[in-house]
């Protein structure tokens, strides 16, 4: 495939129930303008071998594996260092997305060539098959950082932490060097995304449901215990000092200018 506008990095491990979905959702896309890198972090079930099976029916899917098992975020910049289109955006393993996912990213994109940042709206699946859309109060659209920030690091909302309901610049990401903490299990996809908007300059938020991100009993977010509260914690002082670093490059920038 030549000229890829975009790269789907999809992170799997032990999810060899959901797999077939994931891929066959964008199997269905509306829009064929993309590749799907799946990094297996080294599965102890049968999600590698349902990967393999599926990259030898469909020619955007490319499988690789750990050789050990790393965590999301190593999987995460596995795939970054995997790709090199124009625009990034990550799917996890256990979850779908609408057949108009990939067109809805790159059509706003393409009308607004300003922007760096675009996110959607999402949907969570309980195990017995009901969706429920996470909807936003505040009028979302074109936002500036300030209000970009304010989303992400938000608790509930539409647009939150995640990375799977937003579309990125890859120049971007590859200028300032941006990968995912890999001592973080959780939260470490908000830190990413506060360290990409504090250096991008143009969003727009929406709360269009088109991710499906399926609630999982056994998933880590769902277990309370020390290790998860350290993390929390690590992933809040972080971020929370990136945007205080970002605020006090903006107030000397302006005092240059004005001298």
């Amino acid at each position: 495939m030549i000229n890829i506008k975009l790269s789907i990095i999809l992170s799997a491990y032990n999810v060899e129930q959901y797999i077939a979905k994931t891929i066959e959702s964008l199997a269905n896309q509306t829009v064929k303008d993309f590749e799907v890198v799946a990094v297996d972090d080294h599965s102890t079930d049968n999600t590698l071998q349902i990967l393999k099976e599926l990259e030898a029916k469909y020619s955007f899917l490319r499988v690789v594996c750990h050789a050990q098992n790393a965590g999301v975020s190593a999987a995460r910049n596995t795939g970054m260092q995997l790709t090199s289109s124009q625009f990034i955006t990550f799917v996890d393993g256990d979850d779908w997305v609408e057949p108009n996912y990939v067109e809805y990213f790159l059509t706003q994109f393409a009308e607004n060539p300003t922007l760096d940042l675009v996110s959607c709206g999402f949907f969570i699946d309980s195990k017995n098959g009901k969706s429920k859309a996470q909807t936003e109060k505040k009028g979302l659209g074109l936002v500036d950082r300030d209000d970009a920030i304010k989303q992400i690091i938000k608790m509930s909302g539409s647009v939150m932490g995640y990375t799977w309901n937003k579309m990125y610049r890859r120049s971007i990401i590859d200028e300032h060097k941006l990968s995912f903490l890999t001592d973080l299990a959780l939260m470490e996809d908000q830190v990413f995304n506060v360290e990409y908007a504090t250096v991008a300059k143009g969003f727009y938020l929406n709360d269009i449901p088109l991710y499906h991100y399926v609630s999982r009993k056994d998933s880590i977010t769902k277990k309370f215990d020390m290790e998860n509260t350290k993390n929390i914690g690590m992933a809040t002082m972080k971020v929370y000092k990136t945007i205080h670093q970002n605020s006090k490059e903006e107030r000397e920038q302006r005092a240059e200018t004005k001298d």
